[in-house]
């Protein structure tokens, strides 16, 4: 390991910041996580301390470089959540906490945004609906209620962004994350001057877009010392993290289809075009590739679910009991259907406003049942998802999966026979700190391009075959959870 290459990917989380060590066999020879923590300030209002974020960053990468000679070190690239800003004032200085992506708060943001911008704007140059996660509204919303700090806010930066700032004072980010705000033009991946002055925002300073596979900046000697990094080691812009979890899943090819279980959950399918859904119920996002862009749908609460259920329910971190009380019960939960609408719905019903439920209870119900149902919830909004995306595109013949609550066997084929779809897993590292190594990489030559890094590092393999034996129950289950939504919004 001594005169190892190395390079770090490091993904700025809503719960964990993780970084990782890649030598030049595509091997992680040393990883650290370290947890963060949302303030939840009311129902549907979820916020974090940019400050917070980079103290993780320090330490995850001390940990690294206590582990991992520093000289062989030769770029970091980063990943991290969408959406998230942190507010900047004219000093650089955190103006207030980051609403994050999963904040519901500016609904009426939102309204106005549709209210500012013609639809053939919304349709050609943001290809995306206006949510209340994004990052557009999140600064409209501190115009019309903290006009002091809008007043004070001079530029804004995507999570991992904000890292990339600390570590070299360069403000930057790069199209995967930019496409996120609705600001920035889908189709020539600058900022839209013509949305930005609808949104009257032209007086922000916004950072400039690189390429995902560029150098934004070096480590500065103040950086070099809180985190153990050489000073001059370069900073790679990387990507948000779907984009940098699709390159470590192989999801670089209209082929593959990636579906995480994180979190959220998101369907991702690459295209090379952007492809917009006419009624705006998906993304579309600049992909790390520079000809590439993915359309994405998500549900906000896929293992989200099931973290609630046993954090605020039954109050064990013990995920594998979870696991084995639901093995016990039916396939179809005994008609017990759970919607996963924890913190309101993004595809394909954009409303920030609807709430979970456990649908059909009765006495004969138990906790077990109650943890099936939420795992075949979240699969029945992975369908739902894909449905409508099979309406839009040619459907994937690779199905990826990935994400912690893949790490059950037992969700992974509740998720293959729900959607009828065989699913393979990576067997080598993924993630979107593994992503933004293979990012890192190819800036040090390495590779020529991202597309090779996936061919040369990532490998897939058959994971779980779907079985049409239980699907009568599932289709029952499905269609009442699909009719349910109209008696409940």
């Amino acid at each position: 390991m001594a005169n190892t290459e190395v390079v770090i990917g490091i993904d700025i989380g809503t719960t964990f910041i993780k970084a990782i060590a890649l030598d030049r066999s595509g091997h992680e020879i040393y990883s650290s996580s370290q947890r963060t923590f949302v303030d939840t300030i009311r129902s549907g209002w979820n916020e974090q301390d940019p400050k917070d974020w980079w103290s993780s960053s320090c330490d995850a990468l001390k940990d690294i470089t206590s582990n991992v000679n520093p000289n062989n070190i030769k770029a970091i690239g980063l990943s991290g959540q969408m959406h998230s800003p942190a507010f900047l004032d004219i000093q650089d200085q955190i103006i207030r906490p980051s609403i994050l992506w999963n904040d519901v708060r500016t609904s009426l943001e939102c309204e106005q945004i549709y209210n500012s911008l013609d639809l053939s704007i919304l349709e050609t140059v943001i290809g995306n609906p206006i949510l209340e996660g994004f990052t557009a509204p999140k600064l409209l919303w501190l115009k019309n209620n903290e006009i002091d700090n809008f007043e004070k806010l001079s530029t804004f930066l995507i999570a991992k962004d904000y890292i990339a700032f600390m570590l070299t004072g360069e403000k930057s980010t790069e199209p995967s994350d930019a496409s996120g705000t609705v600001l920035m033009d889908l189709n020539t991946r600058d900022w839209s001057k013509e949305v930005i002055e609808s949104l009257d925002l032209q007086h922000l300073s916004l950072p400039t877009i690189h390429k995902s596979v560029e150098t934004v900046g070096k480590v500065s000697i103040q950086a070099s010392q809180l985190t153990g990094l050489l000073a001059g080691t370069p900073v790679i812009a990387g990507g948000a993290d779907n984009a940098a979890a699709a390159i470590s899943t192989g999801s670089v090819s209209k082929n593959v289809c990636q579906i995480s279980l994180g979190t959220s959950g998101a369907v991702v399918q690459t295209t090379t075009k952007p492809v917009v859904d006419p009624n705006l119920r998906l993304h579309t996002f600049s992909h790390c590739i520079e000809d590439r862009w993915y359309s994405m749908g998500v549900t906000l609460s896929a293992g989200g679910s099931l973290s609630w259920f046993a954090d605020k329910i039954v109050g064990t971190s013990a995920f594998h009991d979870l696991d084995e009380e639901a093995r016990l019960v039916n396939p179809g939960s005994d008609g017990l259907v759970f919607l996963p609408y924890l913190n309101g719905e993004r595809t394909p019903h954009n409303n920030p406003n609807i709430r979970g439920a456990f649908l059909r209870i009765d006495s004969s119900h138990t906790k077990g049942h109650m943890i099936r149902s939420i795992m075949e919830g979240v699969a029945f909004s992975i369908r739902d998802v894909l449905e409508l995306m099979e309406t839009l595109m040619p459907p994937a013949e690779i199905f990826v999966v990935t994400g912690g609550g893949t790490n059950s066997e037992l969700w992974s084929q509740i998720l293959a026979d729900v959607i009828g779809k065989n699913l393979s897993k990576v067997i080598t590292n993924s993630g979107p700190s593994y992503g933004a190594a293979l990012i890192a990489a190819v800036n040090t030559g390495w590779f020529q391009n991202i597309e090779e890094a996936v061919q040369e590092y990532v490998t897939l393999s058959e994971y779980v075959t779907s079985s049409t034996e239980h699907s009568s129950f599932y289709e029952e289950n499905y269609r009442y959870y699909k009719n349910s939504y109209e008696n409940l919004k």
